[in-house]
């Protein structure tokens, strides 16, 4: 019919990404970054941190269009943890735009969070290859 694809993904199937990638069936990616691997298991109670970095990696390849985006809860993320992030993106060869959306209050989770503060709004984060963006 025409349309763009976008699809939303946390990466854990590099597989189905490839295969849509080949069969040229998307045309946009938004990939979630939760977190570098010290915090990755904390935080999404999953052991997929290298299924993330394999998408991450196909898609640098790839040529598609895509976006790296995190959300972001004061007591899970840090800025100390967002630059790691960030370092880990441009030593990987990302450039361009790295959206931080913050988390919603109130929001149904794994484990019971607290609220979280939107202090990293406050801070110029962006670096020479990454622009980094915040949503929310």
């Amino acid at each position: 019919m025409g349309f763009l694809v976008k699809i939303d993904t946390n990466g854990s199937q590099p597989k189905v990404l490839e295969e849509l990638i080949q069969k040229k069936l998307i045309d946009y990616v938004a990939l979630d970054f939760k977190a570098m691997p010290a915090n990755f298991e904390k935080i999404t109670h999953s052991k997929l941190f290298i299924p993330f970095e394999k998408s991450l990696l196909l898609l640098l390849q790839s040529g598609i269009s895509f976006e790296t985006r995190t959300t972001v809860h004061s007591e899970l993320l840090d800025k100390k943890d967002i630059l790691q992030m960030i370092g880990y993106l441009e030593n990987t060869g990302y450039t361009g735009d790295y959206f931080i959306q913050h988390f919603v209050n109130g929001a149904p989770t794994i484990e019971k969070l607290g609220h979280s503060f939107k202090e990293l709004e406050k801070e110029n984060l962006s670096t020479e290859k990454i622009k980094v963006h915040f949503r929310g």
